[in-house]
């Protein structure tokens, strides 16, 4: 099934809900529209969403379209199955599979002809319920709806954990104790490894000026095989910030299953996120995509200087945004379409916050753009952590040791110049 007549219907769809996902506290609220969601892009009868009951450890409609509140043990029937695996599963003839457990539609009436069912899952990737869609309105479940229902359980699981946390820091009454619970969610948000590709090493490090940041950063596999490169920085520092760049972070990743151009992506945030924002509030944000073979995709939302080297054997360029931070601007949001860059074997890019730029020292001199050039310049056969550790020691130093004044990211991306081992 093809996504190009169906595309910007889908994209609507996906950022309606995540508008929800980011305005809304009312959890039902939130999971009855993902529901109905579910049924307006898949194109089935009914979507129902089971959440787990850690106390009784049983699976619990809490959003059952057409349907009354079903509970059961969390390990019965197909949807038992998807939450104690952790993986999607579509079954073609339900009355054929020996989980399928066919009381409701015996009582019912109701006869189940096809399934497609997704683990709710928190940013830890552990099961929180699933996500259920019910026959079909084509004779199957296709590759495009499998797609379709991954992004709704994303957008789900951020919602119920999201909500988790909340409900958590009322049980707690404390600010401290909130604080320390969203610190968690960012930092789960941090890629634990840097992914493995053939003929691509990158690395990632941030640093909170707080208990929390506004600074975020994501390394990923994309779908054409790509590896996507991440850096937000809100404004400010705190709780607000936080959860401003990590809703970025979230609502980027969700669309790069349906879009991979950088600067199509960057307008459709900016859309996004220009009425949620405060006023006088915004995000830098970078976004890159670096294919096997060098070629790299980007643009930057007032994220920048980011420093390029093509070629190993060429200078470093410094090369400024090409468009403003999102959120400024509701509706005239432009970025600048820039030519791809081909890296070299040997040629990297950095993405580099302001917090490094701008760190101070005792006389109130930034450590600067040109500081952190001659660092990579002589460093260009350093290991991508040494160059890093020797980017944070140089900083430290300048600072002499006194406490950051902003938080600081650096995303360093080289393509290898022989095969990973």
């Amino acid at each position: 099934m093809p996504l190009a007549s169906t595309e910007p219907d889908l994209l609507r769809e996906i950022l309606s809900v995540s508008r929800l996902l980011a305005v809304t506290t009312d959890l039902d609220a939130l999971l009855t529209r993902i529901a109905h969601a579910a049924c307006k892009m898949i194109g089935c009868d009914r979507a129902t969403i089971f959440l787990h009951d850690p106390k009784t450890n049983e699976l619990c409609s809490r959003v059952a379209l057409a349907s009354a509140e079903i509970r059961f043990p969390a390990d019965l029937g197909i949807a038992g199955h998807v939450f104690t695996s952790n993986q999607l599963l579509h079954v073609s003839d339900p009355y054929d599979d020996p989980r399928f457990n066919p009381a409701p539609d015996a009582a019912s009436g109701y006869v189940t002809r096809n399934l497609l069912t997704v683990p709710l899952v928190d940013l830890e990737r552990q099961p929180l319920g699933v996500l259920q869609a019910v026959n079909t309105h084509d004779d199957d479940f296709s590759e495009v709806d499998r797609r379709m229902i991954q992004l709704l359980a994303d957008q789900a699981g951020v919602a119920i954990q999201r909500y988790q946390l909340q409900q958590s820091a009322i049980e707690w009454a404390a600010l401290k104790r909130e604080v320390e619970l969203t610190r968690d969610v960012q930092l789960a948000m941090l890629p634990e490894h840097p992914p493995v590709m053939e003929g691509i090493e990158c690395i990632g490090w941030t640093r909170p000026a707080g208990l929390t940041g506004g600074d975020l950063y994501d390394l990923w596999k994309m779908p054409d095989g790509s590896l996507g490169i991440f850096v937000g920085d809100a404004m400010g520092h705190g709780l607000a910030p936080t959860l401003m760049v990590s809703q970025v972070r979230t609502v980027l990743r969700s669309l790069c299953q349906l879009e991979s151009d950088p600067v199509k992506l960057l307008r459709m945030l900016n859309e996004r996120f220009a009425d949620d924002f405060a006023a006088g509030k915004f995000a830098t944000t970078f976004f890159g995509t670096l294919s096997p073979a060098g070629l790299l995709n980007w643009s930057s939302a007032g994220h920048g200087p980011s420093l390029f080297r093509a070629d190993p054997l060429q200078p470093v360029e410094i090369v400024p945004a090409n468009g403003i931070p999102l959120g400024i601007l509701p509706l005239d949001y432009t970025a600048v379409c820039v030519d791809p860059v081909q890296l070299m074997p040997g040629g990297w890019i950095a993405i580099i916050s302001d917090g490094i730029y701008e760190a101070p020292d005792s006389d109130g001199r930034h450590f600067g753009v040109d500081r952190t050039v001659r660092i990579f310049d002589g460093a260009s056969d350093h290991t991508l952590a040494a160059i890093l550790q020797k980017i944070q020691f140089s900083t430290d130093a300048w600072q002499q040791s006194r406490a950051i004044q902003d938080d600081q990211t650096i995303v360093i991306v080289r393509r290898t110049r022989g095969r990973l081992a």
